[in-house]
């Protein structure tokens, strides 16, 4: 597969901010998981580049591995999922069975409104099992941004929500299971 669009996943949270997510695949797609344009797994840096987004829509998806140790989902969760994203800080906050995660992205050059369309799907299809983060449109000749994904212990994850929860460029996306 050819690899010429961009894309940077850094996960460089450190401590109370969360920690580097070593093996997590990022896909991006220009359908639906159908036209996959590129794929690149997180190393122990945390970090994934992929090159000169051309002119386009195209939607990022993640494969999280489950975390382990004090970051581990030890209870069974269910109910409504809830995704946070707020649109100022441009920091997605999401919870799944692998565990607790933010995504910040930044260095948004090019892009439609200069943010991204956040959203939470799972995807299961014959090339990728995943969720979908969001999308983002590439409006002039080549694009690209940077996102941070950072994995959080439950106590750490709650106090990250409480801190947003209230502020009016935090927008919530529900979706039951």
């Amino acid at each position: 597969m050819e690899n010429n669009n961009t894309i940077t996943v850094l996960a460089l949270f450190g401590g109370n901010k969360g920690e580097r997510v070593a093996g997590a695949g990022v896909y991006l797609d220009k359908g639906n998981a159908d036209q996959l344009v590129a794929f690149q797994q997180t190393g122990e840096s945390g970090k994934v580049t992929f090159s000169h987004l051309n002119k386009g829509i195209y939607t990022i998806i993640l494969d999280i591995p489950r975390q382990t140790g004090k970051l581990e989902v030890k209870e069974t969760w269910k109910g409504e999922m809830q995704v946070g994203y707020h649109s100022e800080k441009k920091l997605y906050l999401f919870r799944e069975a692998t565990g607790y995660f933010s995504i910040r992205f930044s260095s948004l050059k090019n892009l439609a409104n200069e943010n991204i369309t956040p959203m939470y799907e799972v995807v299961q299809s014959r090339r990728i099992n995943g969720m979908v983060a969001g999308k983002i449109e590439v409006a002039h000749k080549t694009g690209s941004l940077t996102l941070e994904l950072a994995a959080y212990s439950l106590k750490n994850f709650n106090k990250l929500i409480e801190k947003y929860k209230l502020d009016a460029g935090m927008s919530v996306i529900r979706k039951s299971s």
